[in-house]
């Protein structure tokens, strides 16, 4: 099939007539030529469209693999869902890998279009996966996001060994935000596309003393016996439209949008209020037991409004994102979390916090870049001729200032985030264990061809870095140089393997011991690296946990600090962190954590999921050790954190639809195993949980019942 035939055959299964000008320059771009191309282009302009096209012409002409990049796993599902959706009727076979970072996933030499989170790559690479080479197309969703401290460096070493693994395969890198696209595209040996395109007009604007200044188009007076916020939301539902709101904390998302919520739900119809309440029972019942953060939105969401960021739990943002998609919410008050990657697009954005608060800076103005992608939401291309951004000012002269700087000002450049020493410990590590590099010179070299070396044109910054980290991987025993060459030991190849940081397993392997309490061990796990940040520590709370390591301190694997130490204040918010999975591992519920601790269920959830991978990981590192005494101790400690149960109750939550509450519920019934389960009757069975789990737990034990529900 010739290009023509491809970009026909795109355009009958988007249904569009036509490619757009930044989709017409990527053709002549040689795109569909197997050529490297960098699109930079606002949101919705086609981009993702360009990376089909490419992607579609690898799989019919080339006979090979597509590899979609995405830095967030939510991203990496939204394309999943919607590429399998429109492609599986040409018998193209898509696979979605994420999650468990010590799996090679060896499904996927079967398919032709795999879809990865960054680190599932990199970790699918420290694996040593055979179809690598098979690959001949490279899409990188955000590539702006090699700039990103947490995530940048991952995303510049993976774009390093693809460039070196597969040199044949073509490159596509996506974003909406790229100032030195060219310095980027140089290193990528690219072509690129700098397009300020949309399909719908973005009108950028400041409010004021009561007005809305816009630069290009006529100004809007307030109401002037409402806030700004208010008299901003009124007139967009007036206008039957929807609207984002940015603000900087979690507290400020929740503060406001129950602000604003009464004022939302005098302007909503009554045709929609069944719907309305139908999407607030759904986050109202996410968690077994609803928290005053799950009512707090329900009663939000009820009245057409909802308040977004990374305290909810993954379901309940699904549900508010898809009650704003089909139009029942009209307005979201979100933390910047909202910001990256999912298609989330409203006829206005605003964005009221331009200062945040950054550790160990205090309160700061935030990047350009960041800006642009919130106002990148603004205008939806099937609903909107136009989009409106809007920042707040205080005044006129502020005003101009906050134009000068954020409206008619470009992003700031990329650069690389490769000498944080964190990330470099761990990379330098996998790249050994991996046999990518066998020596001081091949290490080095590589660093040579990394984006950090195009910027710098040297590795001064670190090199020496480099050098102090071969010392300490050696002195971790994780690396052996013997004569120049470089080794990983079985224990560092492992580390390697299993995505941790060196440091972490130099700690969890130097500190185990096989007598330890269940305490010692959740101490163990919450002290690495991969936790960080750890839960702040509030006013009076520093009595209460120094209590609990007077009586507790014993148990610790960890030597304790003294107070006077720079690392104590962090090691008492590991403390926190002990104390709070605890409570958990002990049945403590979600709302009385929130209550106590001031940890959101969405930020327990996190923490649980690494969590559950250290433990996996000190399994993995204890079966290589020889300590198989506290095995056991730790497949239980694993399943107790996955559901907050004592240990009188993993028994019960073997079983589908049985949690935390209805195994307490059952245990406290005198029914404490399966066998209990067997003899009970489904009649009394019913009384206890209901006839739906009744049912299907007898079904899940392989009986039948007399009414054949079964």
């Amino acid at each position: 099939m010739d290009n023509y035939l491809i970009t026909k055959k795109i355009l009958e299964i988007f249904n569009i007539k036509n490619l757009n000008p930044v989709q017409n320059e990527a053709i002549h771009k040689d795109l569909l030529d197997k050529k490297n191309l960098i699109i930079s282009s606002p949101t919705a302009s086609g981009k993702t469209l360009c990376a089909i096209t490419a992607s579609l012409k690898c799989h019919v002409t080339e006979r090979k693999k597509v590899l979609y990049l995405c830095p967030l796993v939510a991203l990496a599902q939204e394309h999943y869902d919607n590429f399998k959706n429109k492609f599986s009727q040409l018998g193209i076979k898509i696979a979605l890998s994420i999650g468990d970072l010590d799996n090679s996933d060896q499904r996927l030499r079967d398919y032709d279009w795999i879809i990865c989170s960054n680190e599932k790559m990199d970790s699918l690479l420290r694996h040593g996966i055979e179809w690598i080479n098979d690959v001949g197309l490279v899409v990188v969703d955000e590539i702006h996001l090699i700039s990103d401290y947490s995530r940048g460096p991952t995303l510049e070493i993976l774009l390093t060994k693809l460039k070196l693994m597969i040199p044949k395969a073509q490159i596509v890198g996506l974003s909406a935000t790229i100032n030195n696209i060219k310095e980027l595209s140089e290193w990528l040996d690219s072509d690129f596309i700098v397009s300020s395109w949309r399909p719908v007009k973005l009108y950028e604007g400041v409010s004021y003393d009561g007005k809305i200044n816009f630069l290009e188009k006529r100004d809007y007076y307030l109401s002037s016996n409402i806030s700004d916020e208010k008299s901003i939301v009124e007139d967009t539902l007036n206008m039957k439209k929807q609207i984002l709101i940015f603000v900087s904390t979690r507290r400020n998302a929740e503060s406001l949008a129950e602000k604003l919520s009464i004022f939302v739900n005098e302007k909503n119809l009554n045709t929609e209020k069944t719907e309305l309440n139908n999407i607030s029972l759904s986050v109202l019942n996410a968690l077994e037991i609803p928290t005053i953060q799950c009512e707090k939105l329900s009663k939000c969401v009820d009245n057409g409004i909802a308040f977004h960021h990374a305290g909810l739990v993954s379901e309940q943002r699904k549900i508010i994102e898809n009650g704003f998609r089909e139009g029942k919410i009209k307005v979201i008050v979100a933390t910047p979390t909202l910001s990256m990657g999912i298609n989330l697009p409203a006829f206005r954005v605003i964005v009221r916090d331009l200062r945040r608060y950054y550790t160990g800076l205090g309160s700061m103005l935030i990047p350009v870049i960041e800006y642009k992608q919130f106002v990148g939401r603004a205008g939806r291309p099937q609903y909107d001729e136009f989009g409106e951004s809007i920042i707040f000012a205080r005044n006129e002269l502020q005003a101009q200032e906050l134009i000068d700087k954020y409206i008619l000002s470009d992003t700031e450049d990329i650069e690389s985030k490769l000498s944080d020493e964190s990330a470099l410990r761990s990379h330098v590590l996998s790249l050994i264990a991996s046999n990518f590099v066998k020596n001081m010179d091949e290490l080095k070299d590589f660093f040579k061809k990394t984006f950090y070396y195009h910027q710098k044109n040297n590795l001064f910054g670190i090199d020496k870095k480099i050098d102090r980290i071969i010392k300490l991987l050696i002195k971790f025993d994780q690396i052996k140089n013997s004569k120049n060459n470089l080794e990983a030991t079985k224990i560092g190849k492992r580390i390697s393997e299993l995505y941790l940081d060196p440091l972490s397993g130099h700690i969890i392997t130097s500190n185990l011991r096989e007598n330890a309490d269940i305490i010692g061990f959740l101490q163990l796990a919450i002290i690495t690296p991969e936790f960080d940040p750890l839960p702040s520590i509030r006013s009076g709370e520093t009595e209460i946990l120094e209590k609990f390591l007077i009586k507790n301190g014993k148990k610790f694997l960890i030597k304790i600090p003294d107070e006077w130490d720079s690392s104590y204040d962090n090691f008492l918010k590991s403390v926190k962190l002990t104390t709070i999975f605890y409570d958990w591992l002990n049945e403590i519920s979600e709302n009385q954590i929130l209550i106590k601790y001031n940890i959101t269920p969405g930020e327990l959830r996190n923490k649980l999921l690494i969590a559950d991978w250290l433990f996996y990981s000190i399994y993995e590192l204890c079966l290589l050790l020889k300590m198989k005494i506290i095995l056991s101790h730790i497949k239980k400690i694993r399943i107790r954190l996955r559901y907050g149960i004592k240990e009188e109750l993993i028994p019960l939550v073997k079983l589908q639809s049985i949690g935390r509450v209805r195994a307490r519920r059952l245990y406290n019934s005198n029914i404490k195993d399966i066998g209990d389960l067997r003899k009970i009757d489904i009649s009394k069975l019913t009384k206890i949980l209901g006839e739906k789990i009744a049912f299907s737990i007898k079904k899940q034990l392989g009986e039948k019942t007399q009414n054949n529900k079964i």
